[in-house]
């Protein structure tokens, strides 16, 4: 069976995780799929997609791109019989919440758990832990890995962020959060994070008219876990395809040199950190999305690997022109680098998906 139609969130506020989206469908054989920025992603989903995917991000700003007409077309999606699968910051995009522009896409019931309405105004408060929300804010009480499992199967899979639901009243609860791991790196006291993270939800499914929500705090699609991996594909219900794309040496010569310049750039940052809208980034971010782009040069043209390579250099003009300091602002330099990682894997799918 061929999979279905997937269309990407990978614009204005989102982070590099989308990349592991693309490693994983792309070792499956699934490459009927769109890697879109802001304005094409609200233009396509009135096209009939099968999926919809948004991921990893800065929520208030992937939220604010998609006010308005985004919410509207996929919220007309959903009640239709589409499926919109949330994970990480765009988990949290469909519950509940007064605070404009989430409150446009009202369509789960379920609430979050890792909400503190104490912290005031967050002035002390590094934004990995906890985001303002409204009069409150989001808190994240662990990073990293964690033992997931619903009833006597478990696996590890990694949160970065993600939401910790509470009991639904309504919705479907697929997994929880079940342990700790010796790689779970605690935020605040391990005490205070168990109470508000062991045996909660983790992932829930939403029956919205004829479609569904699927909603998820953890990254099962991380490449690091493959058995995460693989209920990940069985919760999309898709069927990889036995066909799977082998890769040729055809990279340009220009687009190379532009990435191993970038790299060496991004290798200089060391341990620093940078403000990205409302999250935190550092170098290893940075080096997914060259990566990225790294493994799938060989499929772009002459002119795009062109335009590419020149978004690239700026891109790492501007890393080398960040101040010293221990957080910097860089939102120009990360959405230069997303966009040139999603016009890259976005090209590459369709050239493959095209070829078959």
């Amino acid at each position: 069976m061929d999979s279905p139609r997937i269309l990407i969130y990978a614009g204005r506020g989102s982070s590099h995780s989308w990349t592991w989206l693309a490693d994983l469908f792309e070792s499956e054989g699934m490459l009927d799929v769109r890697f879109l920025d802001s304005t094409e992603f609200v233009g396509e989903i009135s096209k009939g997609p099968d999926e919809i995917i948004v991921s990893g991000g800065d929520g208030f700003s992937i939220a604010s791109s998609l006010a308005g007409g985004g919410f509207s077309n996929l919220r007309n999606f959903v009640t239709r019989g589409g499926r919109y699968i949330g994970i990480c910051a765009g988990a949290y995009l469909p519950l509940p919440s007064s605070v404009e522009p989430f409150s446009e896409f009202n369509l789960s019931s379920t609430k979050i758990e890792n909400i503190d309405c104490r912290l005031g105004t967050l002035e002390n408060v590094p934004p990995r832990i906890a985001v303002k929300y409204g009069s409150c804010a989001i808190v994240h009480p662990v990073r990293g890995e964690l033992e997931l499992g619903l009833d006597a199967e478990t696996l590890n899979a990694p949160l970065y962020g993600g939401p910790i639901f509470k009991e639904p009243e309504e919705d479907e609860v697929l997994l929880r959060y079940r342990a700790f791991t010796s790689d779970t790196e605690f935020q605040i006291g391990e005490r205070d994070a168990a109470t508000i993270v062991l045996g909660k939800p983790a992932a829930v499914r939403s029956r919205i008219g004829q479609g569904e929500l699927l909603l998820l705090g953890p990254h099962l699609e991380h490449p690091r876990y493959r058995e995460a991996n693989e209920l990940f594909l069985k919760l999309l219900r898709i069927t990889p395809s036995a066909q799977k794309p082998m890769p040729r040496d055809e990279a340009e010569r220009a687009l190379e040199r532009a990435l191993a310049d970038l790299k060496v750039a991004i290798l200089g940052l060391e341990n620093r950190s940078f403000v990205v809208g409302k999250k935190l980034w550092d170098g290893s971010r940075y080096l997914e999305l060259q990566a990225a782009i790294a493994k799938r040069a060989w499929t772009l043209d002459s002119d795009l690997a062109t335009e590419i390579s020149v978004d690239l250099e700026q891109a790492r003009q501007s890393l080398l022109r960040l101040n010293v300091s221990i957080e910097t602002d860089a939102d120009d330099t990360t959405s230069l680098l997303v966009e040139s990682a999603r016009r890259c894997v976005d090209n590459h799918f369709q050239a493959l998906h095209g070829s078959r």
